[in-house]
């Protein structure tokens, strides 16, 4: 996959064109805008272009972004391996009031004897450790749960409804030149 700003107009068919695809067909890659992605006052092109291998599926639409002159393209493609992606999991033992009093039940019911008999102290010792942790692993079970981390928390709903709003505006002035003073005016309105 290669993609980028080419500076090569795929909504014409020029020389320069002609010769790009036939080297990308070399390496079988194939350009996959034929959108404009480039509006002006006075033109509008396809410079911006994603080019990929020709036997792949795939969907590419444009996304106005409003922060540049030149449009997003989001381009989805079929049978890409993709990597695994890390799912946020917390690990939380259940304890409460009657985990806890069944668990002192189950240690106050053990038979010590066998601990207390052994003459070596790391037998004694782990055979008393594994004791404890059959019993605490019982009473007390491990709960997974998956949480969502908000990607951007620093992003305030004031800030979302400002770059909607510039979005919007962007567009008229782009879109409409007989708009361009109203908007300018309320872009300054808004500033000030």
């Amino acid at each position: 996959m290669i993609c980028g700003d080419i500076n090569i107009n795929y909504l014409e068919n020029c020389k320069i064109r002609q010769q790009l695809d036939t080297l990308l067909q070399t390496n079988n890659l194939i350009g996959t805008v034929s959108f404009p992605t480039r509006k002006s006052k006075v033109s509008t092109t396809a410079t911006d272009n994603i080019f990929i291998t020709r036997t792949k599926n795939y969907i590419i639409n444009p996304h106005i972004n409003g922060l540049s002159d030149h449009e997003v393209q989001i381009i989805m493609i079929e049978n890409i391996v993709l990597t695994k992606q890390i799912k946020n999991i917390t690990t939380k033992r259940d304890i409460n009031d009657q985990n806890i009093l069944e668990f002192q039940l189950l240690l106050g019911h053990e038979n010590w004897e066998e601990i207390f008999m052994e003459d070596d102290a790391n037998t004694s010792f782990n055979k008393f450790l594994n004791i404890y942790l059959r019993i605490f692993h019982s009473c007390f079970i491990k709960k997974h749960t998956n949480f969502n981390t908000i990607s951007k928390p620093w992003i305030a709903k004031g800030i979302k409804t400002s770059c909607n709003r510039k979005r919007e505006l962007c567009l008229k002035v782009r879109d409409n030149n007989e708009m361009e003073h109203v908007i300018l005016q309320t872009l300054l309105q808004n500033i000030i």
